[in-house]
Parts: C-alpha cells; sequence; structure tokens
C-alpha cells in the first residue's frame, strides 16, 4: 500500500491517471488499514508470491495475488504480515470521476465481487499495466496519449472482467468441435495463469461443460490434448523467461506451477532436449 512506499522508482501522470512504480518494505507483524477515493490497479512484477493478507470492507481474508484491484471508497485491511519482504509494485490510480466514465457497475460490491479483487488473471490487464510502468519509467514519443490509451484498455477490461461474473461463458459444441471464438477463450484463460497450472476441472468449469465432454471436444477441434497445449504453453513460456530475464530457476519454476526447480529442469529437458541452463546459455551466444 502507499503508507508502505519507500522508493519512488518511477512516475507519470496524466489527467485523470497517475502512474507509480514503487518499491515497499513489509516488516513482519505490521498491519495496513487504508482507505482510498480512487480506484487503484496494482500489479507486483517480483516476488511472485508474498506472505501478505488483506481483507475488503467486511469480506473474507485472501492473500494477494500478483495482479490486485482496490476500488474506490472501500476499506483494505491487511493481517500481520508473515515476513520482512521487499516488493515492487506498479501502480495505476485512476480517479474516481475518470474510471466512472468506462465502470457503469454498482457501487455495493458483492463478497463475490471484492473476493475476485485480490488475484486478477487477466493477461490483457496484466500486459497493459507492464507497459504503463514500462512507460513512466522511460517516456518515449507521445507518451500522455500512449498512458491515456493503456489505462482506458485497462478499465474497461476491468469492467468486463466483473460483467463476466454475471454472464459466464457457455460453450456449446458443433460436431463435437469447438467454435473459433471459444477455443480462444479458453487460450486467454489458460495463458492467464501463473503460480499454477489450470486443472481440466478449472477449465470445464469456465466453460460449463463437463470435463469428458471438454477432453473430447478439445482434441478434436486442436488434434491435441489440453494437456498437451498446457504443457507447449509452459514451455514457450519457460524458454521466453530464460532467454529475456535473469530470473533464477527457483523463481521461473515456481511462476511456471512447477512443484520445484529440479521438476521444472527435468520436464524442460524432456520437452526441449537440453536443460534450462544450457539453453539459456545457447540463446545468449
Amino acid at each position: 500500500m502507499s503508507a508502505r512506499a519507500f522508493n519512488v522508482a518511477a512516475h507519470m501522470e496524466v489527467p485523470g491517471i497517475d502512474i507509480q512504480v514503487l518499491d515497499y518494505r513489509w516488516s513482519a507483524g505490521e498491519q495496513i488499514r487504508e482507505l482510498e477515493h480512487d480506484f487503484i490497479l496494482r500489479y507486483r512484477p517480483f516476488p511472485a508470491q508474498v506472505s501478505v493478507a488483506a481483507r475488503l470492507a467486511e469480506g473474507d481474508l485472501h492473500n494477494f495475488g500478483q495482479l490486485m484491484f482496490f476500488p474506490a471508497d472501500v476499506e483494505v485491511k491487511t493481517a500481520s504480515a508473515n515476513n520482512n519482504e521487499l516488493t515492487r509494485n506498479i501502480m495505476c490510480r485512476f480517479n474516481a470521476s475518470w474510471f466512472r466514465k468506462v465502470w457503469t457497475g454498482s457501487s455495493d460490491w458483492s463478497n463475490e465481487e471484492l473476493a475476485r479483487c485480490f488475484d486478477i488473471r487477466n493477461l490483457r490487464i496484466e500486459q497493459a499495466i507492464q507497459r504503463l510502468g514500462a512507460e513512466a519509467a522511460d517516456p518515449g514519443f507521445a507518451s500522455a496519449l500512449m498512458v491515456e490509451s493503456l489505462a482506458t484498455v485497462i478499465a474497461i477490461e476491468i469492467a468486463r472482467y466483473f460483467g463476466d461474473m454475471k454472464e459466464p461463458l457457455r460453450v456449446r459444441t458443433r460436431d463435437g468441435r469447438l467454435s473459433q471464438a471459444d477455443l480462444n477463450r479458453i487460450y486467454e484463460y489458460v495463458d492467464s495463469f501463473s503460480n499454477r497450472c489450470p486443472s481440466i476441472e478449472d477449465i470445464a468449469d469456465l466453460c460449463d461443460i463437463s470435463a469428458a465432454h471438454l477432453r473430447r471436444s478439445f482434441k478434436k477441434t486442436t488434434g491435441k490434448t489440453v494437456h498437451e497445449y498446457v504443457e507447449e504453453l509452459r514451455l514457450k513460456k519457460a524458454q521466453a523467461l530464460l532467454a529475456e530475464t535473469d530470473l533464477p530457476l527457483k523463481e521461473i519454476s515456481y511462476r511456471l506451477g512447477f512443484a520445484d526447480s529440479s521438476t521444472f529442469s527435468s520436464t524442460f529437458k524432456r520437452s526441449s532436449g537440453e536443460t534450462p541452463s544450457g539453453y539459456r546459455y545457447r540463446f545468449r551466444q
């Protein structure tokens, strides 16, 4: 939260929108209680997991995910932090009047809606706020327009994210095959996961079909099993993280939902024919 920030690494402001890249220091045993009048989206690039949990209003206690949304005029109360921790956040603060031009939902948040605020899994929102952080750190041509455009995309995606609760995806197949639109939504859902892999049951629940129906229709449509698709996606993500970052294998394995780094290494070698360290070394030569 802003009360815990000890370093502002980057800052950019345009009318109605304030972007900051912040470093936080959490001390074991500390608690925070805040009430903001703006809508706030926070993305934590690292670490992937923290020991802090909180509740919004009188809702249940939930662990912080990597991507979190805090509605305006809803009190946030954290539990005592378990450990001393240093974290970095990209924070996008929306002026309430600006945000409500897009947000048409009620200001009376249900417990179910509040619970979904703590761990938003939406690749489009995550990518947009990452770009906002990069723009704040290194503004380029037409930065103000870029920030306003990305913030607008985020606001629309947040409105859709909560709107989807009322309009669940109902997948229907024709001749045992999934439509391209339904297939794309499944791809996006699977791609949005971090720190664990979605199960067949997770995806089937999203589609409102049985796990068996999902297995058959996905295989008939794509020619591969759901498991094969998920493993291929994890391999691509692993290759990108190895090539483009200096993250240790332990952190990469956690981000991709592996039990430990040895499991990640053996899976990576079985799929690609080389070790993660070998791939990273070869790619950077």
